[in-house]
């Protein structure tokens, strides 16, 4: 992706007065080392080669990804927002349980919040 097109992408994360009338996914990466990053995004596999090209976040530059390994859409950034901080205060085995089994969305059938709030576990940290 051309340096520009990258820039793009990260811009387009930014708020506008679009942002909450379209839905935003909260994507999984697997990265190298075992680890895993969680963000949101609109455009979740535009993203995913952001942070491939070692663009985005700082966890994505030192351990850089190597697939996309889950994506759930939501209603809007602000739903999406909301289940990425919660999933964050959740122990790693919890995180992926939870992406494994969270009901398959789309862009066009995303998730509610409340549906997304209410299929987390506790926190486990």
């Amino acid at each position: 992706m051309p340096e520009a097109a990258e820039d793009a992408v990260l811009d387009s994360d930014a708020p506008d007065d679009t942002a909450d009338l379209r839905p935003w996914a909260v994507y999984l990466l697997d990265c190298k080392g075992g680890r895993s990053y969680i963000g949101i995004s609109p455009w979740p596999q535009q993203r995913f080669l952001v942070h491939q090209a070692g663009k985005g976040a700082a966890f994505t530059r030192a351990n850089r990804p190597r697939a996309l390994a889950a994506v759930v859409w939501f209603e809007n950034r602000s739903a999406a927002a909301s289940i990425e901080a919660r999933l964050k205060l959740l122990a790693r085995p919890s995180k992926l349980d939870w992406f494994n089994g969270f009901a398959a969305t789309t862009a066009a059938s995303p998730a509610k919040r409340e549906d997304g709030l209410a299929s987390l576990p506790r926190r486990s940290r």
